[in-house]
């Protein structure tokens, strides 16, 4: 039987890493870094701009939910959600999508 504690540990050893490859710093996970952050539903650490929630749950997650309790700071809510044997997806609020295609247009990174 899978212990779903182990899965969600995992998939946060996966994506702190992948961070770290593509970004750099010192990415750890929240609940081993700052309770603080773990306890606002921020799983990474040292992510800014984006406030990262991780997901790792066969059955439908409410992501509204989960986005309104998160920190209310200058970063992106972020929910990255896995399903097993599917590719992870990653969704946030629609104003803070938009925000960030904005950016990339107006810096002719699009």
């Amino acid at each position: 039987m899978i212990n779903s504690r182990e899965k969600g540990k995992r998939f946060e050893r996966k994506m702190a890493n992948i961070w770290r490859n593509m970004f750099g710093g010192e990415v750890e996970r929240s609940s081993f870094a700052s309770k603080k952050l773990d306890d606002m539903g921020v799983d990474l650490t040292n992510t800014d701009p984006y406030n990262l929630q991780l997901k790792a749950h066969e059955r439908s997650i409410n992501i509204h939910d989960i986005l309104e309790a998160m920190p209310k700071d200058n970063n992106y809510n972020v929910v990255i959600h896995k399903r097993n044997h599917q590719e992870p997806i990653a969704a946030l609020h629609l104003s803070d999508f938009l925000e960030m295609v904005e950016m990339l247009k107006a810096n002719h990174l699009q």
